[in-house]
């Protein structure tokens, strides 16, 4: 059972290569001597080769790789996210300094210097909120980065990532780290439940365990605690009076219903200790009729004939793991062969021996109820059977291998890889049928994830990953100064360092102190890895959960886990694709950090041009493809392209018809073989590039290789397309230019420092100490100082670090704050104008004795008042025995406002022994539905305007309020609509570009005027250059831009993009490249017949539009942009003529005039012209580009036909402009136009109106006057972008209004009056095409428990609709489980979210005609007391004029 083999490493290897290439340089090879003197053109094609492989090979131990981290997982707006990068080799895990403490060399210094290292923060949707560019000499002195990121007040909550990028530099790989933003209450104990399976089935008995903890550290061991479980929205289990054991462990388990319809189920658990009372609550994994669960076959094939071993990997319906035991059977029959059952994270092994001819299928057993099948891939009948004999090798283990052929093979090749360098090798023979087993010899100092590949006949067959632990590591113990600590008071950790050997040691540390109960909110198998899983796991694999179980040395079945988690994630196959079929390769989604790994294991620079449809769109006369399979999920599917179907890949190969440019194409070799030679340590890395700019990315055909004669199998070349290949065509961030970031100077630390009075807990920040690098002393020792903060809870440090000699370690140690006496108040997060507060104030006595006295509440800020008493100050008596803890309860009303505020409530004792006084706040916003009242228009010098308004009589008192503007210039009309865009909740790229394109508009009214403020024009350039960094976040990676920047691209949407950055560059800087890549892209996308073809999956939002309003936008698009479209020009025309539709006809009259054809565009203007209505506007037109109706169509046609007027240099329509431009002013209301295109069209055509017809300013009074008694006055101020009246709300009343304004000399200008108020009863929009219900499963629910918010979101119209939201208000009582909103992300219920306040927006691209989707949105019971949540409202993106509105959800909570 063993063979010949030889062995070796990097360093035998690398000496080899330079010996031989000396020789050949000094003409030492006779042989080749003479065939080179024939002209045998063979040798120099050899030796190219052979010299790229060699400098493949010197610069592979110089890929570097970033390992991201931040403080903490979770934030709330307002906090710092402070963020460190550890710059570690790819091949060795050392850090970029290789000399310790010396100085890094020039070259390194060079390297570096020339780099951009940028970080960037995106947020939910991808947009970039936050960018900053980075000091590289960091990484030379400490291999370390640093940054902070200060999150705004108004930043809408959700799934943030930071990424840590070089824009320049290959060798550095692009790192990304996810964190959460959201408003949360940090609960007073800390909890995790697990359950003890993870998938049940109907009628199955479920069983989990809670670990409960209070936030200062100690077991509730009197905590009276209540499992309930809830499915499908009815509470099916109930059992309370649970007590933890000395460990805070309890378990529960309780029997699933018989029948389940949807599958969505919480288990709860409501903890009562004393005055608190917190709920935990986790997502039962119910498994129903089908499941997603995924087979690979280790080595890649299944041979038959041959015992195989398959990993499988299984997940819920929300894309967390399943456990499931399974049946090998084979398909059709009742024949068990095998079976397999899951033991970590959903992932399991077996092995069968498979027979030719036979298919087999996996058959869920458990849990019950699983109807489908899963189909096994295509038994082989030739191939290579790989399986590795151990699950892990430790770092003097040879790396054992067995193979197994069923027929013999007289050249087989074993070859181990790390990274791409080759580090051992073993060539031998197969015999049929006889297992062969292979130990690969390596140097100890390897280590992490290796690949093996198999070649026979010097062609990859099969190939595997596999583990080996590193020799060395760190041992790091962390303590304080104290046993426990007070809050406010100082601390000193004291950190020690030492090897394996228990040897002190260097070390460079990285050190975070924040709030436990904030850490522990997140469920222990997604919490972060440290640095230790990072570096020799996170980085190979797609994503890394449970990261803490895989190097517990408490744990024994970790080293299977690590199998099980490369045999899946690491799952790798080879597949021959036969001639004659034309295929296309579309990606599937494959996971950004997979990519950014090959961008350190490989030498090339991305491209992002080439995607896969194009790379396989070639035609080989009798040559066959040999590419990689990935897996899915992060993979790619081949298609046929005329059916547009999936291939069987594992089926009979398939053709290609289409020819390669073979002169292009080079031949990687195999790897050389390996000659014997004594063990070496691998050579420390050779240095970097010398800092010039990268070269020209290569030419796909540079990418694929023609195997030579040799390699022929069945008279057919062979093309090889590694997995790599296939992950280049996704790309990395590329970048033509360099990124304009602003630079940060670096933060290495942050140390909290306490600034209270005695006896005062105001100050509640979470991290409280932070240094991204403390470097140990000779003796590995580091001390670090900081004070605690005002909480009464207990602090994780949190401690990880490498050694210059690639040793790892991590620890952590946990800080008790503690109080004797301490008073905590529990409040909502947000409530509404007539919400009562059963304010629950929890009462610790920790002292010796009995505590008595009274409690002094005072509420500051306007909005609460006690229930009992209109005074602002209350007192309360208590008594409370010793160690315990006691809840008063106070009632607060929550009064009318008109706005948003916040209310402090501070707690006193005055017991003279205990001096405790603590302060929190609360938000308050006004309640019932959101009315707006609005008029506009143009005001000339004396006269006067009169409006009438109507305020229903179901106002709510003291909620009115008014906006009157006058704009005296453009840029002031610009900075409003501003103003109202950012009010809009989406964080897309159109909406991003909504927010950027006024500034545009702006800069070029502002640069078009003489005598304008420089200090503005800076202002607005500055502003406009952050958009513009934002938006090319959005660039997908096959070409052109989506809404998120996910693949494909959208065309249509491209168009308006397109558009924008034109206009862009007239002002500032733009990448001339990503212009020059987007016009390609959307002229790669012409039909031939003078349309565009248009993506299947970019239908359902942007670009949904009828085909002709699509090919007239993108004409549009691309016409502005300088293109030749006169061919797409006249099929517009065509379409404008046969359509009759004013949209299409505008846009027809722009495009003829942008082309010179005067006449023509002329006679489309005068049609125009005819149809406008007396009032000034456009209106016969059937659709736009975003399919919006109703007013926002009508303003759309009518600015894009001002824009067609505008283009005829005889003023031919002026008088029809004039009274379009009277339109278009009237219909703003509080700054915007209707729909986010509306309002820029609007506008666009505003302000190149104002362009040509500016007016002079003069001097002037305003005058207004309310209902013919309050009257007030505003002087024009010269300079001032807009003139704002004061509030006049207090003098308008229910029913009829009159508002006069008038102007006293002055010059024309532009106005606006809006009327804000709220109204018990909303007023739905019956064009509104979406209907919406909200209803709350329990409208009465006790502190601790949880209920079901139920969404349904109905299309009521026969069309599909494109970006469609649903805005639901939670009541102030109750918190939404915001696990449970990723969960309907993952799931595809929803496809994306954001929270903001207690509102929750739901996105969905597409709904189908008459679709209707049904959401369970989780909610918790926090705090007692009665609400009334914001109205709950659903519109269309492009039409969030027309809103459907449901009352807001009521709760009490008791």
């Amino acid at each position: 059972d063993s063979t010949d083999q030889t062995t070796s490493d990097a360093a035998k290897m690398l000496k080899i290569f330079q010996d031989i290439k000396k020789k050949i340089e000094k003409g030492g090879d006779k042989k080749k001597d003479e065939k080179r003197s024939e002209g045998d053109s063979s040798v120099k094609e050899e030796e190219e080769t052979f010299n790229s492989e060699l400098d493949k090979n010197e610069k592979d131990t110089r890929r570097f790789l970033v390992h991201l981290s931040t403080d903490k997982p979770i934030y709330k707006p307002g906090e710092k996210v402070y963020i460190r990068g550890v710059l570690l080799n790819g091949f060795d895990r050392r850090p970029f300094d290789r000399n310790g403490e010396k100085e890094a060399s020039q070259e390194d210094k060079s390297n570096l210097n020339s780099a951009s290292i940028s970080l960037q923060i995106l947020s939910p949707s991808g947009d970039e909120v936050f960018s900053v560019k980075l000091n590289p000499y960091d990484y030379s002195s400490s291999s370390v980065a640093s940054a902070y990121w200060e999150i705004p007040e108004e930043q809408s909550g959700g799934d943030y990532k930071v990424r840590l990028f070089d824009w320049k530099h290959p060798n550095i790989a692009t790192s990304e780290r996810e964190f959460n933003i959201r408003a949360f209450r940090n609960p007073r104990v800390k909890t995790q439940i697990k359950f003890q399976k993870k998938g049940y089935g109907a009628g199955e008995t479920a069983t989990a365990s809670l670990n409960v903890k209070r936030a200062e550290g100690d077991v509730p061991l009197n905590a009276s605690i209540t499992a309930t479980a809830r499915v499908d929205g009815k509470q099916v289990f109930s059992k309370g009076g649970l007590r933890v054991d000395s460990n805070g462990d309890l378990s529960v388990s309780f029997p699933l219903p018989s029948e389940i319809t949807e599958g969505d189920g919480t288990l709860s658990f409501t903890i009562e200790d004393g005055g608190v009372i917190e709920n935990a609550s986790q997502t039962i994994p119910i498994l129903l009729k089908k499941m997603d669960v995924r087979v690979y076959p280790e080595g890649g094939d299944l041979i038959a004939g041959i015992s195989n071993r398959f990993y499988v990997e299984a997940f819920t319906k929300s894309g967390d793991p399943a456990d499931i035991t399974a049946d090998v059977r084979v398909k059709g029959t009742k024949e068990i062969v095998g079976s397999v059952s899951t033991v970590h994270e959903g992932r399991g092994k077996s092995k069968f021996v498979p027979k030719k001819d036979q298919e087999y299928e996996l058959v869920v057993r458990k849990p019950s109820g699983i109807i489908n099948t899963i189909p096994f891939p295509k038994v082989q009948s030739n191939g290579i059977a790989l399986s590795s004999h151990k699950d892990a090798y430790q770092h003097d283990e040879e790396i054992s291998l067995r193979l197994t052929s069923p027929k013999d093979l007289n050249k087989v090749r074993v070859v181990l890889y790390k990274l791409d360098l080759p580090i051992s090798e073993s060539n031998f023979k197969l015999k049929a049928n006889q297992p062969t087993r292979v130990n690969l010899k390596t140097s100890s100092e390897v280590s992490g994830v290796l690949r093996v590949t198999v070649y026979s006949d010097e062609l990859a067959v099969s190939e595997r990953i596999v583990f080996k632990h590193p020799k060395n590591s760190l041992k790091i113990k962390v303590n304080g100064d104290k046993q426990s600590y007070a809050p406010g008071g100082s601390v000193q950790l004291s950190v020690t360092v030492t090897d394996q050997d228990d040897k002190p040691i260097k070390a460079h540390l990285g050190v975070t102190v924040t709030d436990d109960s904030v850490l522990e909110m997140v469920e222990k198998r997604k919490q972060v890895p440290r640095l230790p899983e990072m570096a020799l796991l996170e980085s190979e694999v797609d994503h890394l959960h449970d990261c803490q179980f895989y190097f517990d040395p408490n744990e024994s079945d970790n080293n299977l886990s690590i199998d099980l988690l490369l045999g899946t994630q690491g799952w790798r196959r080879f597949v021959l694709v036969d001639e004659g079929k034309r295929v296309s390769v579309e990606p599937k989604k494959v996971e950004e950090d997979k990519l950014n790994r090959l961008k350190a294991k490989n030498d090339y620079v991305p491209q992002p041009r080439i995607f896969f449809k194009r790379m396989m769109d070639f035609e080989v006369d009798d040559r066959m493809v040999v590419f990689n399979e990935m897996m899915a999920p992060a993979g790619c599917m081949i298609l046929n392209e005329e059916e547009g179907v999936p291939l069987d890949l594992s089926s009979a190969p398939m053709q290609l018809d289409s020819p390669v440019p073979v002169e292009a194409v080079a031949l990687p070799p195999p790897p050389p073989q390996l000659q014997p030679q004594p063990q070496a340590a691998p050579p420390p890395p050779p240095p970097l590039d010398d800092g010039c700019p990268p070269p020209p990315p290569p030419h796909f055909a540079q990418k694929i290789a023609l195997a030579p004669p040799e390699m022929m199998a069945e008279q057919r070349d062979m093309i090889m397309m590694e997995e790599d290949m296939f992950c280049e065509a996704e790309c990395i961030p590329f970048y033509d230019e360099e990124p304009s970031e602003p630079s940060q100077p670096q933060l290495r630390e942050f140390a909290f420092v306490s600034k209270k009075n005695p006896n005062e807990r105001t100050d509640f920040t979470e991290t409280i100490y932070w240094n991204a690098c403390v470097l140990t002393d000779d003796n590995g020792k580091a001390q670090v100082k900081f004070d605690l903060n005002d909480s009464v809870t207990s602090f994780k440090a949190w401690v990880d670090g490498f050694s210059k000699d690639a040793h790892l370690g991590s620890a952590s140690f946990v800080l008790e704050s503690r109080e004797p006496f301490y008073i905590e108040p529990k409040c909502p997060l947000e409530v509404s104008s007539g919400d009562l507060i059963r304010l629950p104030l929890a009462i610790v006595n920790n002292l010796d004795s009995n505590a008595k006295g009274e409690l002094l509440l005072n509420l500051e800020g306007k909005g609460l008042s006690f229930s009992s008493d209109k005074d602002l100050s209350l007192k309360i008596p208590f008594d409370i025995e010793r160690d315990k803890r006691e809840r008063k309860t106070i009632d607060l009303r929550v009064e009318n406002c008109r706005e948003k505020s916040k209310v402090q409530i501070a707690a006193s004792s005055s017991d003279s022994r205990v001096k405790e006084n603590v302060t929190r706040s609360i938000q308050i916003v006004p309640s019932g539905f959101p009315f707006q009242l609005c008029a506009s228009g143009v005001l000339n010098p004396d006269t006067e305007v009169n409006h009438s308004f109507v305020i229903p009589k179901e106002l709510i008192e003291g909620t009115i309020k008014t906006g009157i503007n006058f704009y005296p210039s453009t840029v002031s009309k610009l900075s409003e609509a501003i103003k109202s865009l950012n009010q809009t909740p989406c964080g897309c790229f159109e909406q991003t570009s909504m927010t950027s394109y006024p500034l545009v508009m702006a800069l070029q009214y502002l640069l078009s005027q003489t005598g304008m403020d420089q200090e503005t024009i800076d202002s607005c350039r500055k502003n406009l250059e952050d958009g513009y960094k934002r938006l090319v976040g959005y660039e997908c990676k096959s070409g052109g831009f989506d809404w998120f920047g996910t693949d494909p691209g959208h065309e249509a949407l491209t168009a308006y993009g397109l558009m924008q950055f034109t206009e862009m560059k007239k002002v500032i800087e733009v990448d001339s490249g990503m212009i020059e890549r987007t016009k390609n892209w959307l002229m790669s996308r012409r039909d031939g017949k003078g349309g565009f073809e248009r993506n299947s999956l970019a239908l359902d939002n942007f670009g949904g539009a009828p085909q002709e309003h699509t090919d007239a936008y993108i004409t549009w698009a691309l016409t502005e942009a300088g293109m030749e479209t006169q061919f797409e020009v006249e099929h517009l025309l065509k379409h404008a003529t046969a359509k009759k539709d004013a949209y299409i006809s505008a846009l027809a009259c722009i495009c003829l005039y942008r082309h010179n054809r005067v006449e023509e565009a002329r006679k489309w203007g005068r049609k125009l012209a005819e149809l406008q209505k007396e009032k000034g506007s456009i209106e016969d037109e059937q659709t736009s580009i975003t399919r919006s109706y109703g007013s926002s169509l009508i303003v759309e046609a009518t600015a894009l036909t001002v824009l067609g007027w505008l283009s005829d240099k005889e003023q031919t329509f002026l008088e029809p402009l004039n009274n379009a431009l009277k339109f278009l002013n009237g219909s703003c209301k509080g700054g915007n136009f209707g729909s986010t295109q509306a309002t820029l069209l609007a506008l666009k055509a505003i302000v190149e109106y104002d362009k040509l017809y500016a007016v002079l300013p003069a001097n002037g009074t305003f005058h207004v006057t309310i209902n013919g008694k309050h009257s007030s006055k505003l002087e024009i101020e010269k300079g001032k972008n807009t003139l704002s009246f004061e509030d006049l709300g207090a003098h308008l009343k229910t029913g009829n209004n009159t508002i006069v304004l008038r102007m006293e000399k002055g010059f024309k200008m532009p106005y606006s009056v809006a009327i804000d108020f709220n109204c018990v009863k909303g007023d739905s929009s019956d064009q509104c095409k979406v209907k919406l219900h909200a209803k709350l499963n329990d409208t009465k629910l006790k502190e601790g428990t949880t209920s079901e918010v139920q969404v349904v979101v109905q299309n009521q119209s026969a069309e599909s609709l494109p970006m469609t939201i649903a805005v639901i208000g939670i009541p102030g009582g109750l918190e939404v489980r915001v696990d449970k909103l990723k969960e309907l992300v993952k799931g595809g219920v929803i496809d994306y979210y954001e929270t903001l306040g207690r509102r929750v927006a739901l996105y969905w691209r597409y709904f189908a005609e008459k679709e209707k989707k049904t959401v369970l949105l989780d909610v918790v019971a926090a705090v007692p007391g009665t609400y009334t949540g914001p109205a709950s409202s659903a519109y269309l993106y492009y039409t969030n004029e027309h809103v459907c509105w449901v009352e807001g959800l009521r709760a009490e909570v008791v």
